[in-house]
C-alpha cells in the first residue's frame, strides 16, 4: 500500500494550510521532513520542518499523529498545519513527492482508504462532501446524521433481516425430500411482507432528502416584461439579470441559490412566454417551459397593467406556483380583472418596494407546505443520493417477485439478490467498479 499526501484545507487565501499524509511511510515521511522525534497518538506537537539537502528551515508548524487504525483512513496519519505559503506548500510537497512509494494522494482518495479499512461505509462515505457544501441548517443536519451512520444503520438492517430470513430457506436446500413446516413459511412470508413496506414506505418521501441536500428548486416564469428579471435581481439583492424594456432580453436561464425557510432554494429567471420568432428566443422559450415543469415551486408574474396568460401556459399553474401581480402602481385596483383576482394573486410593485415582504412568506410557507413536518425532519432518515433509490427499487422488485410457490432454489435467490441490491449502497457487496465513480466526486484531499 502506497503512502499519499494532499492538503485538505481550502485553496483559497488563508493564515494555515493542512496537508495530509496516510499510509505505512507516514513517519519516515515526517522524518524527511526534518522530524526526528517520534510524534505521540493523538497528540498535536510543535516542530520545525527542514529541507532535507541543506538543512534549512522551511516552516514551523503543528503535527498531529493519528495511529493506525485510530485514525480516519484505518492507517497512520499525520496532518501538519502549515502557513498558507504556496511556496511551503510546494516545497512541502516536491519533498514527500521524491520519496518511493509516497505520492500525492487521487480525489476522494483518503476517504476511499477510510471505506476500504471498514471505518465508514459508503453511505457514510458520500456524507462527508455534503456536510461540506452545506449552507443551510437542513442540509447540515442530513449530512451530520448521515456521516453518524443513521441512514446506513437502516440499510444494514434490512440487509441482515434478509440473509437471516433466506437462511431459514437455505437450511431446506439441502433436504428437498422435506417439506418446509408451516410456521417456517408464515414466519418467511410475514417477514418478506414486511421489509417489503418498510422499504416502499421509505421510498414514498417524494425526495425530500434529495431536494434538501440539492435545494428546492423554483422558476419565475411569465410574459415578457413583466418584471421576471426585477424579480431575481430584488430576491438576490444584487444585478443578476439584465432589465431591459425591450421585450426577450431574457433568452437563457439565471440562476442564484437562497436559503429560504432554513432550505437551499435554487431560483431560475426564465425567458419570457410569448410567440416568438427568432430561433435563438425560441430556444429560451421552450427552456424556460422545461424548467417550469420540473421545478418544485413556480412563481407566475403578472404586470398589473396589462396582465396576460396565455391557454397554452394555463396549465403551468398548479397548487406550487404563486401569482404574483407585479406593477400594482401603474393601475387603478378597480381595473385589475375578474380572472386575474380569482387566482388569488400577491399584489406586489418591485419598483416602490410595495407589499415585498408578502412574497418572503408566501415563499416560506409554500416551502413548508411542501416539505414534511419538522419532527418528521429531524426523526427520519431520508433518502439523498439517486443509486440509493435506484437499489432500494430493484431491491423491492425482488421481493415482490418471492414466492414459496415456486422452486426454493429460486425464492431463496431473490432474497439473495435483494440483499445484494442493498449491500451495493452501503458497500457490502463486490461493488469495485462503483468505488471510482463515488470518490472521483469528492475534492482532493477528502
Amino acid at each position: 500500500m502506497t503512502t499519499i499526501f494532499s492538503t485538505i484545507t481550502s485553496n483559497l487565501s488563508s493564515a494555515v494550510c493542512v496537508i495530509r499524509i496516510s499510509g505505512p511511510q507516514t513517519i519516515f515521511c515526517l522524518q524527511n521532513l526534518g522530524i526526528k522525534a517520534a510524534p505521540e497518538h493523538q497528540k498535536i506537537s510543535f516542530y520545525k520542518i527542514r529541507d532535507p539537502r541543506t538543512s534549512e528551515i522551511i516552516d514551523e508548524v503543528l503535527v498531529s499523529f493519528f495511529k493506525g487504525p485510530q485514525s480516519f483512513t484505518g492507517e497512520d496519519v499525520a496532518e501538519i498545519s502549515i502557513h498558507a505559503s504556496p511556496f511551503i506548500t510546494k516545497k512541502i510537497f516536491q519533498i514527500l513527492g521524491e520519496i518511493k512509494g509516497v505520492r500525492l494522494a487521487e480525489a476522494g482518495e483518503f476517504s476511499k482508504r477510510a471505506f476500504l479499512n471498514n471505518k465508514i461505509d459508503l453511505v457514510q462515505a458520500e456524507a462527508i462532501p455534503d456536510l461540506i457544501a452545506s449552507e443551510t441548517e437542513a442540509q447540515h443536519k442530513q449530512a451530520l446524521r448521515q456521516l453518524q451512520g443513521e441512514l446506513g444503520k437502516i440499510y444494514e438492517d434490512w440487509r441482515f433481516r434478509l440473509i437471516k430470513t433466506s437462511a431459514h430457506l437455505e437450511a431446506y436446500i439441502d433436504f428437498p425430500d422435506d417439506d418446509l413446516p408451516q410456521n417456517i413459511i408464515d414466519k418467511v412470508e410475514l417477514d418478506v411482507k414486511n421489509l417489503s413496506a418498510e422499504i416502499q414506505n421509505h421510498l414514498s418521501d417524494q425526495k425530500i432528502g434529495q431536494k434538501i441536500k440539492d435545494g428546492f428548486s423554483l422558476a419565475i416564469i411569465g410574459a415578457p416584461n413583466v418584471g421576471k428579471s426585477s424579480l431575481i435581481n430584488f430576491l438576490a439583492k444584487s444585478e443578476v439579470a439584465i432589465v431591459s424594456e425591450i421585450a426577450g432580453t431574457t433568452r437563457d436561464i439565471v440562476e442564484i441559490h437562497l436559503s429560504i425557510a432554513g432550505m437551499a432554494v435554487k431560483i431560475a429567471d426564465t425567458a419570457g412566454l410569448r410567440l416568438a420568432e427568432d430561433e435563438i428566443e425560441k430556444e429560451g422559450i421552450k427552456r424556460a417551459l422545461k424548467k417550469a415543469e420540473d421545478a418544485d415551486l413556480k412563481i407566475f408574474v403578472l404586470a398589473a397593467e396589462n396582465p396576460i396568460l396565455r391557454d397554452e401556459d394555463k396549465n403551468l399553474i398548479d397548487k406550487n406556483t404563486i401569482i404574483l401581480l407585479n406593477k400594482i402602481d401603474l393601475t387603478e385596483e378597480q381595473k385589475i380583472p375578474k380572472w386575474v383576482l380569482d387566482l388569488n394573486p400577491i399584489t406586489i410593485s418591485l419598483t416602490n418596494k410595495i407589499n415585498t415582504s408578502q412574497l418572503f412568506k408566501k415563499l416560506e410557507e409554500k416551502i413548508l407546505e411542501i416539505l414534511p413536518s419538522q419532527n418528521y425532519l429531524q426523526n427520519s432518515s431520508l433518502i439523498t443520493q439517486e443509486r440509493y433509490r435506484i437499489a432500494l427499487k430493484s431491491a423491492t422488485e425482488f421481493l415482490d417477485e418471492f414466492s414459496l410457490t415456486k422452486n426454493i432454489e429460486l425464492a431463496a435467490e431473490d432474497l439473495r439478490l435483494a440483499a445484494r441490491e442493498i449491500g451495493k449502497i452501503t458497500g457490502k457487496v463486490d461493488i469495485e467498479n462503483i468505488l471510482d465513480v463515488i470518490f472521483s466526486s469528492f475534492c482532493i484531499g477528502k
